[in-house]
């Protein structure tokens, strides 16, 4: 099979799959309700309980567009699954398309979607006072890389899960139990640099979390303080560059494991 031919099918999967997504508007509400809940009420009532000094509204908001392109990754599973109850996965394994082509196209939707949803948050996060005080020609460029690095991350591991795993309940349950320590472990709530007291152990966890890196370009990116940042001796670009390294080496095995998935069924 020519690689056109792949292109062709993965685009053709990928734009299935958006289609799907944008005419339910009741999925695309609830996806930006969360973000909105934790900034207008938990960003705003933490911001009266930190340091004068520092604005935990725009620190929260830029770490709340990485864990929205989080939240987008993680359900990008839920979709095969029911693919699978309502037997269009079978079909599509009987086409003569490219086994790789059906992981693939997921994991660019899921992309596509994180990119708009994330950008709703940012203006949300805008009109409810977000500080871009460090804002430059390299800002929109950064995000948009995030964004795309961390969608790319975690979707190609969850589309890997939704294919293994058969059962919606067991894949909602792996869902429920990963969310929180990815979030809370990480530098995306609050950075690590907050943590007190015996948390040296939580810190090296999260420097090895992906949304750590995210969070932290992200902040570089648009914000100026140096006391909101994770990883101080690490700088934007550095961070940007794990980041994508992050998201080429877990496409690289969660494409692996959908497909090995995908020849047993």
């Amino acid at each position: 099979m020519s690689g056109n031919t792949f292109v062709k099918q993965t685009m053709a999967l990928t734009k299935r799959e958006l289609k799907h997504w944008y005419r339910s508007k009741s999925q695309i509400m609830m996806a930006l309700v969360q973000p909105l809940m934790w900034l207008g009420l938990f960003g705003m009532m933490m911001s009266g309980m930190m340091p004068p000094e520092m604005d935990f509204f725009s620190t929260l908001a830029m770490g709340m567009v990485v864990i929205t392109a989080l939240t987008t990754a993680m359900n990008s599973g839920m979709s095969l699954i029911w693919d699978r109850r309502f037997g269009f996965l079978d079909k599509v394994r009987a086409a003569p398309i490219a086994r790789g082509a059906i992981p693939l196209s997921r994991v660019l939707a899921t992309t596509v979607k994180a990119l708009i949803q994330c950008s709703v948050v940012m203006l949300i996060a805008l009109l409810l006072g977000l500080n871009i005080s460090a804002f430059s020609i390299w800002s929109i460029p950064v995000l948009l890389i995030v964004i795309a690095a961390t969608a790319m991350t975690f979707s190609s591991l969850f589309v890997a899960f939704g294919l293994v795993i058969k059962n919606q309940e067991s894949f909602m349950g792996i869902n429920m139990l990963m969310m929180m320590p990815l979030m809370f472990v990480s530098g995306a709530m609050f950075p690590t640099s907050m943590m007190q007291g015996g948390n040296e152990i939580l810190k090296a966890v999260a420097n090895f979390n992906p949304l750590t890196y995210a969070a932290d370009a992200l902040r570089r990116a648009f914000l100026e303080s140096e006391d909101i940042l994770s990883l101080p001796d690490v700088s934007m670009w550095g961070c940007v560059a794990i980041l994508v390294m992050f998201a080429i080496a877990a496409t690289l095995l969660g494409m692996f494991f959908a497909n090995r998935a995908l020849k047993k069924q």
